[in-house]
């Protein structure tokens, strides 16, 4: 039968050995349900297997398999999970059983007693610490798991927290028969998780913290962290930071260990710091017995000084620096530290600004560490090269580490020498003035300044050389040079003026300097031109071809340039035969003279003109010219070609002819001569009348006919030879024509008339004509042509008044003086000036066109009216000239801003002063008239606390004063005038700068930084944790603002906490419980006990069709707690088939049913439950089950952050929902929590 069996099926065996040759922990399960037939032997699978198991058929009997076995094929034998999770505490003593999540084992088909299940652990306990031993009760056989006796070695979750267990059920028929009948085996897998039990102290390691911190570090700055371990895990393995002893200097944070300061350090007071750090585990807290010896580590923290303090700079100043002087040391300066040791030591004072030029330096006046320094001059100082003085920058240093600075500014004044001069902004001034200029008119401005200041930089002017002729004078204020008298250039057109200015320093310390003024007296054609010679006469031949010079005529001008330029021309009336060069003055001839026929005598009146303008200026002279006769005329005969007869009987002497001759020049004689013809001497002529007479005895001469040539001679020019023709005649008698007969008695020759004394009797009419006296001769000439200066100028339309604005501009034109002269060119020629009443030298007159002009910038708040001497003179001699006053009035503009008395103002006012209270009175005054020096007050800075009254300036108080809210008000008064309306210049305005202090009075109480404080703490954290920070503020001033931090009375009397009076650190003072007050408690699962019943497994039966509540069992479970609600215990159904039939009685542990059927019980443990916020952590419960479902594990509930949308429960119904039990009790003082979150020192 067995070999049939083994045979029959060996797919069987093989699929047997691949089920079984899987590893034991497998997930995968198949469940499968074997039947076997009685006839056949066969065995078939119904269903899937859910873990592999052996089927083991024996094969010593021959009775079928249905007849050997108790238990049917044809049911399941298997685990009810193929996989367990159980749970054991380390170190637990011999027969601990594990406790499982559910029951563990197999559910039996038959009740048979005879029916042997056995459990034995296959693998996974080498360490032989686990044993397999079942119970059944009814148709279950429990699998139960326990620790086995006689071990040396315990459980030691440390060293292995973790078993899997191969555990296999095998079944057997029990009757006694042999133990080789047919078996039937399953396999299960049982995870055993060994809890931890808390064995392990916590330990430091290192078990010796140093730290060095400076002692200005911040409060709650972290310094070290301290770190224990605990190889326990959960709560064993939390630890607890905390101190040995009491101090409020520093705080260990009971999660992290970090070690904060809570208190401000200070090295002189304590250098070094011994802290005992304790760090005990959680777990040990609720030990029972007592709590576990904490581990201790030592932590020394050393307090390193550092450089608190900065220098302090006090500086002394001496007397001001007069400039140039010798002064050595100028300020005594005292540098004090306030730190200690090398930290309070000056390491250096230097001048590291305002001081270019290196002119101070700084030089310890004690010991290297003495702190008092001199501030010493090393040259000599110039106020003028630094106008504004010295502004030093003092450094002072010290030697701590890091090194501290400050910086005083040290303002250095110089006090001014009269050690400049005026200096003149030219050396050299060169100007031109004209020399019609009248008396004051100004010449030029002149201008100086003076490096000095105040009556040392006021100078005045004064010409110190030069002005012999007291021609000029300077104004000495204004610097204005004009004239103080008649120029003439022609006397002098060149001047060298030396002006000097003087300062007005102190007697003996006045500096001069001076500048040359170079004034061109400019020509201004004054000067007639004038003639060397007022008349002259010259003598000219006649006969001179035309362009003959005859004479040049000089003449000059005293003036000069084109006013000295002359020309000439010649000015008669009547047409002469002369003309004159217009440049040179040279006459000339234009024709030939002849004295016979023409003048010979010309009066010329030659003109001389400058080319002056707007007038030419001239001069005549008289030249008289006579023309000289010259022998320029031939004698000429009167008869020429005689012919007639000569007795021969004449006598020696008788007259023969008489010849004439005519010489036309005047006053010449005439001499003749006989030129041939008389080479015998038989002739004789006359050489003065002319008369040829017989020289011989004619009878003797030969020939009948002479003919005898005869000239003329005016000793230069010989006449034409005139023959005579004569014939000897022995008789008297008459020869008839054609010509007479000569005799001694007066013969007659007959000769040809040559026309000549006709001529001369024409040329000589002609002459007398020609020298009949013209016009030209009877006029004399005047002393001047062009008349007399004979009237006075005359003013036109003179103004009577004129009135101008402050601000016109230098160059405008105020009013044009008309005049008039009824006399001619120059003599009616005007010019302009103002003769006195310009003080300032602010006004000036055109001499040309008399337009008034502004010369200088006009100032109303200076000088409000002018009363100008006008005068008017003209160019004529003598000068004439008329004057007038002329009053200008000047016009205010609003060309000044008001100006306070006082610009700058500091005050102090209580913060309790009254609204209406009068700070200061404000005073303005402004310079200009009317509306422009209206004044009106105005407050600028924008606030609502002062006010400034317009018209009185009166500052006063408007609201309430809030120290607390503005300790310094920077007003800014302004004060504008009323200018500017109708123009174009607007309001002007200055304003006053007055610094308010509010004083302080203790009107504030303090406040803290939130309205309400709130933090989550543990219950169980050690004494003196942190629990928070308040940090509170109070705005007063000095005592009243000096906050200490107490707790209320109650919160006092109750003693769980306690604050620093300075940092406002709270700490615990003892041991906290749940019903804390506003500092929300976070509980602690503090029941480390879970309920146990007094057996695993219960057993109980009811009838059927039993009304609903009617009692079926009570079941009973413990709790080692202690009492209270750590030990209270409820109970609930929590699985199996009886869920929803059965119920349990929370408090009186009764069953009750619905239905019939068999329940599983559990005790559940009810934990108290905190008022907190929605969070997001668990809530949990510590729960005992039956031993078929286990003991579920336990976890601590933890600290959470309060979520910014969380939401208070303020009734029980509502907490309960959340598993939180609330309560809230309000205290009058703290009211939130300040640490490194937002909402929890431990957030």
């Amino acid at each position: 039968m067995k070999q049939r069996v083994l045979l029959a099926w060996p797919w069987l065996w093989l699929w047997l050995f691949a089920a079984t040759a899987g590893s034991p922990s497998s997930d995968t399960f198949v469940s499968t349900t074997f039947s076997s037939s009685a006839s056949s032997g066969s065995i078939s699978s119904s269903s899937s297997v859910t873990k592999p198991f052996s089927l083991i058929i024996p094969t010593s009997t021959s009775s079928s398999v249905q007849e050997d076995l108790a238990f049917p094929l044809n049911q399941d034998f298997r685990f009810t999970q193929p996989l367990y999770n159980v749970s054991i505490p380390e170190n637990s003593i011999g027969k601990t059983y594990v406790v499982p999540e559910q029951r563990m084992g197999i559910k039996l088909a038959s009740h048979d007693i005879n029916l042997d299940v056995r459990f034995r652990i296959m693998s996974g306990d080498r360490d032989k610490f686990f044993k397999a031993e079942e119970r059944t009760v009814g148709d279950f056989c429990f699998l139960l798991i326990r620790t086995r006796t006689g071990n040396v070695d315990v459980l030691n979750r440390e060293r292995k927290d973790r078993y899997v267990l191969e555990v296999r059920a095998s079944i057997s028929n029990g009757n006694g028969k042999s133990r080789s009948s047919t078996v039937l085996e399953a396999d299960t897998t049982v995870v055993v998780t060994v809890l931890d039990t808390n064995d392990l102290n916590p330990l430091f390691y290192p078990t010796e913290y140093e730290a060095t911190i400076t002692e200005d570090t911040p409060l709650h700055r972290n310094i070290l962290r301290v770190i224990a371990e605990d190889a326990d895990l959960g709560r064993n393995g939390e630890i607890y930071y905390s101190f040995a002893e009491e101090t409020d200097q520093f705080a260990v944070h009971p999660v992290s260990g970090v070690i904060t300061l809570t208190r401000p350090l200070r090295y002189s007071e304590r250098a070094t710091h011994e802290l005992m750090v304790l760090a005990k585990d959680r777990g040990a807290l609720f030990r029972s017995g007592g709590s576990s010896r904490p581990s201790t580590a030592k932590v020394t923290i050393r307090v390193r000084q550092v450089n608190l303090h900065s220098p302090e700079i006090y500086v002394h100043h001496l007397p001001d620096i007069v400039e140039h002087s010798n002064a050595d040391i100028y300020a005594i300066v005292r540098v004090v530290d306030q730190d200690e040791g090398v930290h309070g030591q000056i390491a250096s004072l230097d001048i590291v600004g305002g001081d270019p030029a290196g002119h101070f330096r700084v030089r310890s006046a004690g010991g290297s560490h003495s702190g008092e320094y001199n501030i010493e001059v090393l040259h000599l100082l110039d106020r003028e090269t630094a106008v504004q003085g010295y502004n030093l920058t003092l450094r002072a240093m010290d030697r701590g580490v890091p090194q501290r600075f400050s910086y005083k500014f040290v303002p250095v004044h110089l006090a001014d020498l009269n050690d400049n001069a005026p200096v003149f902004s030219r050396e050299i001034y060169e100007v031109k003035v004209p020399e019609t200029a009248p008396i004051n008119t100004p010449v030029i401005r002149l201008k100086v300044t003076d490096a000095d200041e105040g009556r040392n930089a006021l100078v005045f002017l004064e010409i110190v050389g030069g002005n012999e002729g007291g021609e000029f004078y300077v104004n000495a204020e204004t610097g204005v040079l004009y004239t103080s008298a008649s120029l003439d250039a022609e006397k002098k057109a060149f001047y060298t003026l030396t002006v000097s200015a003087v300062d007005q320093g102190n007697a003996g310390t006045r500096k001069q300097s001076s500048a040359k003024v170079k004034i061109n007296v400019v020509d201004t054609n004054d000067n007639d031109p004038t003639f060397e010679q007022s008349e002259m006469e010259v003598w000219i031949d006649e006969n001179e071809p035309a362009g003959t010079s005859v004479v040049k005529i000089t003449a000059k001008d005293r003036d000069s340039g084109e006013n000295a330029y002359i020309s000439y021309s010649i000015d008669n009336i009547q047409k002469v035969p002369f003309e004159i060069d217009h440049f040179s003055g040279i006459v000339r001839t234009r024709q030939v003279l002849d004295y016979e026929t023409m003048k010979r005598e010309y009066l010329l009146h030659v003109r001389v003109s400058d080319w002056g303008l707007p007038y030419r200026r001239q001069a005549e002279m008289q030249l008289h010219v006579k023309v000289r006769d010259v022998n320029d005329n031939r004698p000429q005969f009167e008869r020429i070609e005689c012919t007639g007869h000569v007795p021969r009987y004449l006598p020696i002497g008788s007259e023969v002819i008489t010849v004439s001759a005519i010489d036309f020049d005047a006053g010449n004689t005439i001499s003749y001569r006989i030129v041939s013809g008389n080479e015998d001497g038989c002739f004789a002529l006359d050489s003065a009348s002319g008369v040829l007479s017989v020289a011989c005895d004619l009878s003797d001469v030969k020939s009948t006919e002479r003919m005898v040539n005869v000239t003329a001679t005016d000793d230069t020019h010989f006449a034409d030879v005139n023959p005579v023709h004569m014939h000897l005649v022995n008789a008297k008698r008459n020869l008839g024509s054609p010509g007479r007969i000569l005799s001694d008695q007066g013969g007659a020759f007959e000769c040809r008339d040559t026309g000549v004394a006709r001529r001369l009797t024409e040329a000589m009419a002609s002459a007398e004509r020609n020298n009949i006296p013209s016009k030209d001769d009877e006029y004399t000439l005047t002393p001047s042509r062009y008349g007399e200066n004979i009237h006075t100028p005359e003013f036109i339309d003179f103004p009577s008044e004129i009135k101008v604005n402050e601000s016109a501009k230098v160059g405008t034109t105020l009013v044009r003086i008309r005049a008039r002269d009824r006399d001619l060119d120059y003599n009616g020629k005007l010019v302009f000036c103002i003769s006195g009443g310009d003080r300032d030298s602010v006004f000036g007159v055109d001499p040309d066109t008399g337009d008034l002009n502004v010369i200088g910038y006009l100032d109303r708040e200076r000088e409000s009216e002018y009363f100008l001497n006008i005068s008017v003179y003209d160019l004529g001699r003598p000068q004439k000239s008329s004057s007038r006053m002329l009053p200008v009035t000047i016009l205010d503009v609003n060309d000044n801003a008001p100006k306070f008395e006082r610009s700058l103002a500091s005050f102090r006012i209580s913060e309790t002063a009254l609204n209406g209270t009068n700070v200061w009175r404000a005073n303005a005054t402004d310079a200009d008239l009317g509306e422009n020096a209206r004044v009106t007050y105005s407050l600028v800075t924008e606030t609502n606390d002062f006010r400034v009254d317009p018209v009185t300036g009166v500052l006063s108080v408007f609201g309430r004063l809030d120290r607390e809210r503005q300790e310094i008000y920077e007003l800014r008064i302004r004060a504008q005038d009323n200018g500017g309306k109708g123009s174009d210049t607007p309001p002007l305005y200055s304003d006053a700068l007055v610094r308010v202090t509010v004083d302080d009075v203790n009107d504030n109480a303090p406040v803290f930084a939130l309205s309400s404080y709130t933090v989550k703490i543990r219950e169980d954290v050690p004494v003196w944790t942190v629990v928070a920070v308040v940090d509170a503020t109070d705005p007063d001033e000095g005592a009243g603002g000096d906050i200490e931090y107490f707790l209320s009375d109650a919160m006092e009397s109750e003693g769980y906490f306690k604050v620093d009076k300075v940092s406002g650190t709270i700490r615990t003072t003892q041991s906290l419980d749940f019903e804390m007050v506003i500092i929300e408690v976070v509980d602690v699962n503090e029941n480390l006990h879970p309920p146990v019943f007094d057996d695993f497994v219960v057993s109980a039966s009811v009838f059927e069709n039993q009304p609903v509540g009617t009692l079926v069992t009570t079941v009973r479970a413990k709790d080692a707690d202690p009492l209270g609600g750590d030990s209270r215990i409820g109970y609930t159904i929590r699985d199996g088939d009886g869920i929803g039939i059965f119920s349990i009685d929370n408090e009186e542990h009764i069953t009750r049913p619905f239905a019939v059927v068999s329940p599983t019980l559990i005790p559940k443990h009810q934990s108290p439950r905190l008022p907190v916020a929605e969070c997001p952590g668990d809530s949990e419960e510590l729960i005992a089950s039956s031993r078929e479902f286990g003991v579920s594990t336990e976890k601590i509930w933890e600290i959470t952050r309060i979520a910014e949308d969380s939401k208070c429960f303020r009734n029980l119904e509502d907490s309960l929902k959340f598993g939180i039990l609330w309560k809230f009790l309000k205290l009058p003082r703290f009211q939130a929590v300040r640490g490194p979150g937002a909402l929890g020192y431990f957030c």
